[in-house]
């Protein structure tokens, strides 16, 4: 099941859906786990799927990689179905922030 790819500020506007007093406390939650993995250098993107599950993801690129937007890293994402489908099955759990290290492959030695 393919997710929905947003912006990391997406997350700003969801106090815009009227969310209960618990829910606030959640969302509040949630900008500050974006704004630590931003502090650790983390591209941070919001996923929906089509069953209104969402999760957080936070990618670290390694250091010579420079990304101007999070969405860049899409097709990284989109590589690793694997990887999705646990996000959703965490999401479906309650558990909406998930971290991936992006990684340069081992240099191949003839």
């Amino acid at each position: 099941m393919t997710p929905l790819f947003l912006p990391h500020t997406a997350l700003d506007r969801l106090h815009e859906l009227g969310p209960a007093a618990p829910a606030r406390k959640r969302l509040s939650h949630l900008q500050t786990l974006r704004v630590q993995a931003g502090n650790r250098g983390a591209h941070v993107l919001l996923l929906i799927w089509p069953t209104l599950d969402w999760g957080m993801l936070a990618i670290e690129v390694p250091a010579d990689v420079h990304i101007n937007d999070a969405r860049q890293l899409i097709p990284n994402v989109m590589a690793n179905p694997e990887l999705i489908e646990q996000m959703h099955r965490k999401a479906a759990a309650g558990k909406h922030l998930t971290w991936l290290k992006l990684e340069h492959p081992p240099a191949v030695v003839h």
